[in-house]
């Protein structure tokens, strides 16, 4: 039987298909439905949306059904029943959920009917307050965390250890990888020299992320590189951080991207990658991307960048909110390309045999299946 004709709802309270947790989703969605399953995702709803700049016209091209209910954090009885009779109605097979917040609404509106599977995935490290509870729930019968730094903050939170599965993000590795002709095309979008090193940071602009931190690493480097460009790319308020840099004498040196749905173009023209993030990590799913596209990377010791970014092995490691190691980091991919070039193959080949969607998707079948014949059910 397996998961073909299985009916699956996978549940956001995202709107679009623009960070990690709802590229997690999509890419789940369009692997469970090429395997034979009946999949619905549903998605916070929002009037006027643009459904196909959110990249949600593309997810129902590849035979997703797209569905949207509106999700807030108050509860309202309103809001739980419609999606109670929502589930009632669906008769699905397996709920697999995206957010706390669909947790808590799945598990307030499903009470009493029989979903023979209830999944969470966890994609934060952060660390759980009285919303642990709902975590302890029978009803949730596993929950996916992406890294083991995730599960160890979960477990010293008070959740059953053994509900517990690490499953790595997976990067898209047959989108994002090399793509040499695009160097050229995207630096002379940016103005950017040729002969420039560029490194970029996949990120939106909000404080924990750490592009305070990088910008004065790169003040740091000024002098000493002025070949040395630095490109943000993510979306968010851009005129602080633009402030910040012509203080510290980079604005020059420093491109907004902005939000981009081609990435992979991005990474094309950069030369690193780096993650300057202080908080809320589970395995940073840009710092996959970079390395699928053949770049050497730097992380901060966040989260569980560090299951993924192998120090001196696939990537260089640095503490959290030191711009000066940071700087250190930087410098040494920039004097040393040999080592560059040996961490981003390394770290290449890492995530095509472990952090793949592929692989991801391997174990998820493999949980799923775990569940169904726990409680006896066929699969």
């Amino acid at each position: 039987m397996g998961i073909a004709g299985k009916k699956i709802l996978l549940t956001t309270t995202h709107q679009n298909i623009r960070s990690g947790g709802s590229i997690q989703l999509s890419q789940l969605a369009r692997a469970l439905t090429a395997a034979g399953a009946r999949v619905e995702a549903l998605f916070n709803y929002r009037a006027g949306a643009d459904r196909e700049s959110s990249n949600l016209t593309a997810l129902e091209q590849a035979g997703v059904a797209v569905r949207f209910l509106r999700f807030n954090r108050w509860y309202h009885p309103a809001q739980i029943w419609r999606l109670r009779d929502w589930l009632r109605r669906g008769a699905y097979d397996i709920v697999h959920t995206h957010k706390g917040s669909d947790l808590s609404l799945v598990l307030l509106a499903g009470a009493g009917l029989p979903i023979p599977c209830v999944v969470n995935t966890r994609g934060v490290n952060f660390r759980l307050g009285l919303n642990r509870y709902k975590y302890r729930s029978r009803r949730l019968d596993r929950i996916i965390v992406v890294s083991q730094d995730s599960r160890r903050v979960m477990v010293d939170c008070g959740v059953p250890a053994d509900k517990i599965r690490v499953i790595y993000g997976g990067a898209d590795t047959e989108r994002f990888r090399p793509l040499p002709a695009e160097r050229a095309p995207v630096r002379a979008e940016w103005s950017i020299p040729p002969d420039a090193l560029v490194s970029v940071v996949a990120a939106n602009l909000v404080r924990q992320k750490g592009h305070g931190d990088y910008l004065e690493a790169a003040a740091a480097l000024r002098a000493a590189h002025p070949e040395l460009w630095h490109v943000f790319a993510g979306g968010g308020d851009q005129a602080p951080w633009r402030e910040r840099a012509a203080e510290l004498g980079v604005a020059d040196r420093v491109i907004f991207a902005g939000f981009r749905r081609d990435m992979e173009r991005v990474y094309a023209a950069a030369d690193l990658s780096v993650m300057p993030s202080f908080a809320g990590e589970g395995v940073s799913g840009v710092l996959r991307e970079a390395m699928a596209c053949g770049l050497p990377v730097i992380t901060t010791d966040v989260g569980g960048n560090a299951e993924l970014v192998r120090d001196g092995e696939t990537g260089l490691v640095v503490p959290i909110r030191q711009p000066a190691a940071l700087a250190g980091a930087l410098q040494r991919l920039v004097v040393d390309r040999e080592l560059a070039a040996r961490l981003a193959g390394a770290g290449a080949a890492l995530v095509r045999s472990q952090f793949s969607v592929a692989h991801r998707m391997e174990r998820i079948l493999a949980l799923y299946e775990e569940v169904f014949r726990d409680k006896g059910l066929p699969f």
